[in-house]
């Protein structure tokens, strides 16, 4: 029943937890029948024991929901169900609590502060399920509409894929035919031609094409464009059209300006003339597509990443009918990229095309100014070769008959009753032939050398003053000179290349008169540094004590009244003698005016006690019986006679053959044998050797080269006692043959 009025509520609660417990115990006294026993009791403290171990895990459970869903909460982004989570955490917080208490009622079956949690616990519980279950009744159908969307979303995807599917298949179609096209046209032939029909032969294969064409611009990229190349298959194979049957099209047309303008390929409309004039000037039967080629050259390679062409061409495409059955008759997206890359890798292989032809034309242009330069440069080496040979010829033709001379006035200047007038006359002879030998030897080696012996300074300088006397006599002028008495008489030097240079003085001088009478005087004087002018060249620093400064100077003295045009300086004509200057320690200058020439030479002094060039005693060869063998007739006879003045008894032989003829014969009786063969002579001698009753014969030669250690090797090797360097004189060809003898 109910409490009586004026009890709290306390003691109200407490009457009921007793009223409470004596239901219970006397529930269990009905159900047990007065008759449970401990045992009994144990059982329902077990089943008690069970329900506080159930209410606690169903609590830990509500419990841990709550957890649950903020985690998920916070790991993704369910805003819309944000209250609905709100009512399940705060229907899953209350009912562990519910359970919770149930489990503390347990332990305290009597307390007041449980029933009273419990129940507004239960309470709310019941407000927050019925709340959560009206909001079930919104979100349920937004659920189901989920679940279709998903299932939607589902069906999109398996169709993309089926889809991305299709799209791969047709990338790897177009990759294989890009490879195919791309194969085929770097396998042709690098020829513009031959690329551009290969192209267009696969490219109507693989897109079934009824025609395609190239239009390229003339030289200027503004021209007209002409029909190149073109590719029809109306018939049963492709047929290519001649170049040129087409007029042209002109450069302003509007879908020339548009495809011109773009990089991408472009669908021409039906009534284009592109179009029309690509088709062989009849309607395409199919939709038509352009695209512009890059027209590269070797001059837009000018190191940067990309070259820019400066042209372009048009390549037109027309696809076939869709009566035909074989075409679609209109140009998809994908069949322009595929015409997009194909219409880039025929733009690469043109350039290199381009590239190849114009390296294929400088590289026959190269090759044709190397022919050109070789042909140059054979047809110098062959100038060259007979410049050298005739010059070789001339001085060889040359130097013969001035070794005859030279010989002969060896044997005039051994007279003794000559006047001095005459022995000066062949004096200075002999001094030019020799000056004439050396210059001729000077060419053929092409090389300047000084031979420094002791000679006579004085006697030099007479017959140079003899020599340029006639100069003068010839050009019509006087002559005087002045010789120092100071000057010393023998020096050491190089003779021939003093002489050389006085006579190139005088000729120079000599060289520079028009007009006029007047006199050509020499001077020639000792000097020192300190009487040197100060405007005159400086020449080297050298040494005084065993040496001799001498000045050459050579003038052209005019007569009073005359007068001549003034001439260019002289110094180009003293270039000749520049070299040799410097090569003997000198320095030479002239005049403003040309008309006077200033040489000066260094020379050693001959020390005293040295022996000097005298003329020596030739020796007399009483009836030595010589062989003579010379090829030259004038050179045999001029040596022979020179043998006979040397008192030898002298049989001559013209070759080498007929030399070992004489040798064979079994009546000779030769003591010394004389070669003047050049290079033959070794030969010869070695071939007499091998003779058993030649083997002790005295052998002799004379060459005209320089000898060396490797010709006095040679001389040793094929048994020659002696050597005679040419040209031969009556001094040295008797002291030779007195060495060869007394050995």
């Amino acid at each position: 029943g109910l409490p009586p009025e004026g009890t709290r509520p306390a003691e109200a609660m407490a009457r009921h937890f007793a009223a409470a417990a004596a239901a219970a115990g006397a529930v269990q006294r009905y159900y047990c029948g007065g008759g449970c026993d401990g045992r009994d009791d144990g059982a329902v403290q077990a089943m008690l024991q069970c329900q506080r171990v159930s209410d606690f895990l169903i609590a830990a459970s509500y419990l841990s929901i709550p957890l649950e869903l903020l985690y998920f909460a916070s790991c993704a982004d369910l805003a819309p169900l944000k209250w609905l989570l709100l009512q399940l955490a705060a229907f899953a917080v209350l009912g562990g609590a519910t359970h919770l208490l149930a489990v503390f009622s347990h332990a305290h079956p009597h307390s007041s502060g449980l029933l009273l949690a419990s129940t507004a616990a239960k309470l709310l519980a019941a407000l927050v399920s019925f709340a959560t279950a009206i909001s079930l009744v919104a979100l349920i159908p937004r659920l189901i509409r989920a679940k279709l969307r998903e299932a939607f979303l589902r069906a999109k995807a398996r169709q993309l894929d089926r889809d991305l599917g299709l799209i791969r298949r047709r990338v790897e179609a177009t990759s294989r035919l890009v490879r195919m096209l791309t194969h085929r046209i770097r396998s042709s032939p690098l020829d513009a031609h031959t690329i551009l029909h290969t192209t267009m032969l696969h490219l109507a294969d693989a897109l079934e094409l009824h025609s395609c064409a190239v239009w390229m611009p003339g030289r200027d990229a503004a021209d007209d464009l002409h029909l190149v190349h073109q590719l029809s298959l109306r018939g049963k194979g492709p047929v290519r059209v001649v170049v040129g049957s087409q007029a042209p099209i002109s450069a302003d047309d509007p879908d020339v300006v548009d495809v011109m303008a773009s990089e991408a390929a472009k669908v021409l409309g039906p009534g284009s003339v592109l179009a029309t004039a690509s088709s062989g000037e009849l309607q395409p039967p199919g939709a038509v597509a352009a695209i512009r080629i890059p027209m590269l050259k070797v001059s837009n390679f000018d190191g940067k990443k990309t070259p820019v062409a400066s042209s372009y061409a048009i390549l037109v495409l027309a696809l076939r009918s869709k009566a035909s059955g074989s075409g679609s008759g209109e140009w998809g997206g994908h069949d322009l990229e595929v015409v997009q890359v194909i219409a880039d890798q025929v733009a690469v292989a043109l350039s290199h095309a381009a590239v190849l032809e114009e390296w294929q034309a400088m590289s026959d242009r190269l090759a044709e100014q190397n022919r050109a330069l070789l042909h140059a440069k054979h047809d110098a080496m062959m100038a060259t070769e007979g410049i050298n040979s005739i010059q070789s010829a001339m001085c060889y033709g040359m130097r013969r008959p001035m070794y005859s001379i030279i010989g002969l006035l060896s044997m005039v200047r051994q007279a003794e009753d000559m006047r001095p007038e005459q022995r000066l006359v062949a004096d200075a002879i002999a001094r030019t032939s020799t000056l004439s030998l050396a210059l001729m030897n000077d060419v053929d080696t092409e090389t300047l050398t000084a031979n420094r012996v002791p000679f006579d300074l004085r006697s030099l300088m007479r017959e140079a003053m003899s020599v340029a006397g006639c100069l003068a006599s010839c050009g019509g002028v006087g002559f005087s000179y002045q010789l120092e008495n100071a000057l010393p008489e023998w020096v050491v030097g190089d003779e021939t290349r003093v002489f050389h240079l006085l006579l190139q003085m005088a000729g120079d001088v000599l060289g520079q008169r028009r007009d006029g009478a007047g006199r050509l005087s020499f001077s020639i004087k000792s000097c020192s540094a300190d009487e040197k002018d100060s405007s005159t060249p400086v020449w080297p620093d050298l040494s005084t004590g065993c040496s001799v400064c001498v000045e050459f100077q050579v003038a052209m003295e005019r007569s009073t009244g005359c007068s001549q045009t003034p001439s260019g300086p002289a110094s180009s004509q003293i270039n000749v003698c520049k070299k040799i200057v410097q090569m003997m320690n000198g320095t030479v200058w002239s005049a403003s005016d040309g008309e006077s020439i200033t040489l000066i030479l260094h020379f050693q002094l001959q020390q005293s006690g040295m022996c000097r060039r005298t003329s020596s005693s030739i020796p007399h060869f009483n009836g030595l019986r010589i062989l003579l063998a010379d090829g030259d007739a004038m050179s045999r006879a001029v040596t022979q006679k020179l043998l006979e003045e040397l008192g030898c008894q002298v049989i001559s032989a013209s070759s080498g053959a007929h030399c070992l003829a004489l040798l064979g014969s079994a009546g000779s009786s030769f003591q010394l044998l004389l070669l003047d063969l050049d290079m033959d002579a070794f030969e010869v001698a070695l071939r007499i050797r091998g003779l058993k009753n030649r083997r002790w014969l005295l052998i002799v030669a004379a060459l005209a080269v320089t000898v060396d250690d490797g010709i006095r090797e040679m001389c040793r090797n094929s048994g020659i006692n002696g050597l005679i360097q040419k040209p031969l004189t009556l001094t040295a060809l008797g002291a030779q043959l007195h060495r060869v003898l007394r050995n």
